[in-house]
């Protein structure tokens, strides 16, 4: 005998809200699963290291601190932190300029070694001075200290005698990375 289409319909609404249910599921523990996939690393800019502006005629620096976490698989990282610009007579905030920064995109990972502490990572950055005046640039972090355009495209480069600074990499092995959201 058939039921009447009238008790029929909650059941199929109810099954179907089930198969969605079980879709959603099944694709958040597929997703879960590949981002544990990726390996995660982090790093620290130990002691703000200082980069010098090569191009620069009135010695101009600048000092980063920060830190943050990568996935090279992803290409993902999330960063932050501050710098002071000193001696930057030809920016209209100097000479001394204070900001932050955060990362934007990541650009390349090498490690090095047994990768205790070594690597070069290089990660595009957004730059905001404590007068609201944004930027944009890239900085390239090593052991030894930080180099690239990293304020107004200007050529930082590590200092001869060192940076006084250093950067330590850390591997996080395959936790979950979750990108920052634009």
């Amino acid at each position: 005998m058939k039921q009447p289409i009238e008790n029929s319909l909650p059941m199929a609404k109810a099954a179907k809200r089930l198969g969605f249910r079980s879709l959603g599921v099944l694709l958040v523990i597929a997703l879960l699963g590949l981002a544990a996939q990726a390996e995660t690393f982090s790093f620290q800019l130990v002691k703000a290291p200082i980069a010098l502006n090569e191009a620069s005629p009135l010695l101009e620096s600048i000092r980063v601190s920060g830190g943050g976490t990568f996935d090279p698989a992803l290409g993902a990282v999330a960063a932050s932190g501050t710098y002071t610009l000193f001696n930057a007579f030809d920016h209209p905030n100097g000479p001394i300029v204070n900001g932050t920064w955060h990362s934007t995109g990541f650009v390349s990972f090498s490690p090095h070694g047994s990768f205790d502490d070594d690597g070069v990572l290089t990660i595009s950055i957004a730059t905001v001075d404590a007068d609201g005046t944004p930027g944009t640039g890239q900085i390239t972090l090593t052991h030894n200290g930080i180099q690239g355009p990293i304020y107004a495209a200007e050529p930082y480069i590590v200092p001869p005698g060192g940076s006084g600074g250093h950067t330590i990499f850390e591997r996080k092995g395959r936790q979950p990375f979750y990108p920052p959201v634009p």
